[in-house]
C-alpha cells in the first residue's frame, strides 16, 4: 500500500505540470476609431487591438513601411493609395496576425 500512497503526489505534480505548459494561442483582431477603413491622407487614425485575445503585445505594420509596438496606436498616411494594415498579437510564444484594408483618399 505505501507505494500507492506515493504515487498520488506524482500523478498530481505531473497533471498540475502539463496544465501549466498548456498555452493558448492568441486570437488577432482590431478595430478602427471611426469604425471606418476609408479616410484622407493626413487625417490621423486610431487603432485598437484590445479585443485580441491572449496577447501580451502587439505589432503593427501600416502598409506604407512604418511600423509600431503597442495595443492602442495612431497612424497618418501621408499619400492616397489603399494600404494593408497588419496586427500581430503575440503570447506564449505563439502569434496570430489580423489584417484589413484601409483606403485614403
Amino acid at each position: 500500500m505505501r507505494p500507492s500512497f506515493l504515487f498520488r503526489p506524482a500523478m498530481l505534480a505531473t497533471g498540475i505540470l502539463l496544465f501549466a505548459s498548456c498555452s493558448k494561442k492568441p486570437e488577432a483582431c482590431f478595430s478602427v476609431d471611426k469604425g471606418s477603413l476609408s479616410t484622407k491622407v493626413n487625417e490621423e487614425i486610431q487603432l485598437n487591438a484590445t479585443c485580441s485575445n491572449d496577447a501580451d503585445s502587439y505589432a503593427w505594420e501600416y502598409g506604407d513601411g512604418a511600423i509600431e509596438a503597442g495595443a492602442i496606436v495612431k497612424h497618418k498616411y501621408l499619400k492616397a493609395g489603399t494600404y494593408t494594415v497588419k496586427m500581430t498579437a503575440k503570447g506564449d510564444g505563439k502569434s496570430d496576425t489580423a489584417s484589413k484594408e484601409v483606403v485614403i483618399q
